[in-house]
């Protein structure tokens, strides 16, 4: 027997006494440009609409809840590119592909007419109430689900925009933001009451999940913030430095502001990416990421980390989840491991992830906390196919002993573990700083063979509380500070003297183990 709630008919009455969404093929979105954009100043308005089937509302019995995602170009871009390579129809997810005129207006532009402090006037675009007329159509045609919005440089200036003026007018669950932070000043700029360049609560803002992307070396938009040429000389308009962009979001969200950092591989700048993650602070189902492209520029959100692209629509999944930490909808959590058989350890050199061939086994194992939920494309989960970078019992084999010894602590000499890119096989020595340590002793096998780099030697711990002034420096750091640098033996003969209170605190990272 099938229950109808009595909501649920009125939802139904209400979505078939308006437009319904009509679902279209991939690659041929609907227009929204004669409803949105009448009456508007906008020569170049136009409003694309990319409905998947599944998210149609048209005849349906049970109105679908699709998630909604806003697309914003960069200045001088087009948002008929996103037709094509968006993948909402894959996600099931609603795209929105509108289009800025010669950019969004969230600064000085030469096609203005008005003054940015003019907020009356008419003459301008105004952005966020053009997102708002299109949110208010999509709900009038049964579009029900949460609303993202991700933006690339200048478009990305309008999503941190919208975030911060989010409320009833612009309900924004979460926002993508490459290339762009928060400006520091001024606190309103352009037409309009959406214009708010900073989230207050004051304002009834609401929290709002944060993916941000930058390279550090970013020589149009500082990554440490300031003046940027893309303001036409006005100084009035200055950029928070990046991270101070993300604890500010963090704070107005409830975060508690601390984040843990990891360390990454990529294909631009240096190579490397570092992740600063304050979700573990903030509400539930809150998530703060940012990943810093280390060396990289101004086209860093199109760099690969650990071999793949970041996926806007990933993170609008976790969001969706409930703010979980890794992959989209992770299966449940296994029920603790009976002692694993003999010879069981052995990963399916097979497998491979669902979005992407490059994650196999071994790239689970470098991040098992999070990728050991991973699924491939026939639904096996990094659980069942991944045994040995999974199962914390395996790691007991290539390690030492579990048995408790009074013998001094040492490493597996002959354990090696392959990383980055290329496989390269290392060994224990290779974790010589803080970031390879926070990123690769978390696979059960490195941390059981190699003590010594990974903190786990009975009574050879770093004071995870300790922290210490810097010399000729007001700053305060943590032991791992001492073996995070590129010239570790140059700070542990500068710091940790015979007797000190850091030699004592400090001894794994000081290397007196």
């Amino acid at each position: 027997m099938t229950i109808f709630s009595f909501s649920s008919a009125i939802l139904l009455l209400l979505v078939c006494s308006s437009d319904a969404l009509e679902g279209n093929s991939e690659g041929q979105p609907q227009s929204l440009t004669d409803t949105i954009c009448a009456g508007r100043p906008r020569s170049q308005c136009d409003v694309e609409l990319d409905v998947p089937s599944a998210c149609a509302t048209t005849g349906n019995v049970f109105i679908p809840s699709c998630p909604i995602v806003f697309f914003l170009h960069g200045a001088g871009g087009n948002n008929d590119n996103f037709k094509n390579r968006s993948g909402v129809h894959e996600a099931g997810y609603i795209g929105v592909y509108p289009q800025g005129e010669a950019g969004w207006n969230t600064g000085p532009k030469n096609s203005n007419n008005c003054d940015w402090t003019d907020y009356s006037c008419t003459t301008d675009p105004d952005e966020g109430d053009l997102v708002k007329a299109i949110i208010a159509e999509i709900r009038s045609q049964g579009g029900t689900g949460n609303v993202y919005v991700s933006g690339t440089s200048n478009g990305a200036a309008l999503a941190h925009r919208l975030a911060a003026n989010g409320g009833t007018e612009l309900p924004i669950k979460g926002i993508i933001a490459t290339v762009t932070q928060l400006l520091s000043s001024p606190p309103r700029s352009g037409p309009g009451t959406l214009n708010y360049n900073q989230p207050s609560s004051s304002r009834g803002n609401p929290a709002v999940s944060i993916l941000s992307i930058m390279g550090t070396d970013d020589d149009l938009i500082p990554y440490e913030g300031g003046s940027s040429g893309v303001f036409g000389g006005d100084d009035s308009f200055q950029l928070m430095p990046a991270l101070t962009s993300m604890s500010t979001w963090a704070t107005h969200n409830g975060c508690s502001g601390s984040y843990t950092n990891s360390e990454f591989s990529s294909d631009q700048g240096d190579n490397t990416a570092t992740l600063y993650d304050y979700s573990a602070g903030c509400p539930p189902g809150v998530l703060v990421e940012h990943y810093a492209v280390n060396g990289g520029k101004h086209n860093a959100g199109g760099a690969k980390i650990d071999g793949a692209r970041i996926d806007p629509l990933d993170f609008v999944a976790r969001v969706e989840a409930g703010g979980t930490p890794g992959p989209p909808n992770p299966p449940p959590s296994p029920p603790a491991p009976s002692p694993t058989p003999p010879g069981s350890c052995i990963n399916d050199a097979s497998w491979r992830g669902k979005f992407n061939d490059l994650h196999t086994c071994d790239h689970v194992a470098r991040d098992p906390t999070i990728r050991c939920s991973w699924e491939s494309s026939d639904n096996v989960s990094a659980n069942v196919a991944c045994v040995a970078a999974c199962d914390p019992n395996c790691a007991t084999s290539p390690g030492p002993s579990s048995a408790p010894s009074t013998a001094p602590c040492s490493n597996v000499e002959s354990f090696t573990f392959l990383v980055g890119k290329k496989n390269k096989e290392v060994g224990c020595s290779w974790i010589k700083n803080g970031k390879r340590r926070g990123k690769y002793c978390t696979v059960p096998a490195v941390s059981a063979s190699c003590p010594l780099e990974c903190n786990s030697c009975p009574g050879c711990q770093d004071d995870s509380e300790f922290e210490f002034g810097l010399k000729n420096k007001n700053k305060s750091v943590t032991c791992e500070w001492i073996a995070n640098g590129k010239k570790p033996d140059k700070r542990r003969k500068q710091y940790c003297k015979d007797e000190s209170d850091i030699l004592l605190a400090c001894p794994l990272s000081c290397g007196t183990c």
